[in-house]
């Protein structure tokens, strides 16, 4: 994209055009005169006005080439050093964010183990729950005789029923809760990888 102010002409650049002017001129005088000492002294003096002018203007467009080679060079070092700073902040958001799921990840585990503790009690209750089952049953079968211990099989049928609700309850609240972390830490993951894309 082209600047769109102008670079002022360079002193060079203009006495070398004011040399090939006057070289013209000379030359034209000396057409007009035309005798042999002014074409030869007009001859050289466009000659020398020429070299002359072409140094000037090989100086200017030398001095142009390194002030533009300098440009590019600040240029390409802003553009660097902001690739680091952007390099830097995306390193450091994958770590936070490796962070926030590594913690989740625990997390989950945690409620994982507290899962299975909560299915281990309730194992143990339905089990718990099954010999009581037995025993009423047993005790209901000689009714007559031994009326005291089915009351007291009724109490522990009771209890272990109402800890089989509290362990399945519990059940059902560790698997939401699991559900839910897992489903934050998916979030978590689709968000990283669109950032990342």
């Amino acid at each position: 994209m082209a600047s769109s102010r102008r670079t002022p002409r360079s002193r060079r650049a203009v006495g070398a055009t004011g040399l090939l002017i006057s070289a013209v001129v000379v030359a034209a005088a000396g057409i007009v005169v035309s005798t042999v000492p002014v074409l030869v002294a007009a001859t050289v003096y466009a000659v020398v006005a020429g070299v002359v002018a072409a140094r000037l203007l090989s100086n200017e467009l030398a001095d142009r080439r390194r002030a533009w080679s300098l440009e590019r060079s600040v240029i390409v070092d802003d553009n660097r050093r902001a690739a680091v700073a952007r390099s830097r902040e995306h390193i450091e958001f994958a770590n936070q964010l490796g962070s926030r799921i590594r913690l989740r990840d625990a997390q989950i585990e945690e409620l994982r183990d507290s899962l299975v503790t909560h299915e281990i009690d309730l194992a143990k209750a339905r089990e718990r729950l099954s010999e009581e089952r037995a025993r009423v049953e047993a005790l209901e079968a000689d009714v007559d005789s031994a009326r005291t211990d089915l009351e007291s099989a009724r109490a522990d049928l009771r209890r272990a029923s109402d800890a089989l609700a509290e362990s399945e309850s519990a059940e059902l609240q560790a698997r939401a809760q699991i559900l839910a972390w897992e489903e934050a830490a998916t979030q978590a993951e689709r968000r990283q990888h669109d950032r990342s894309a």
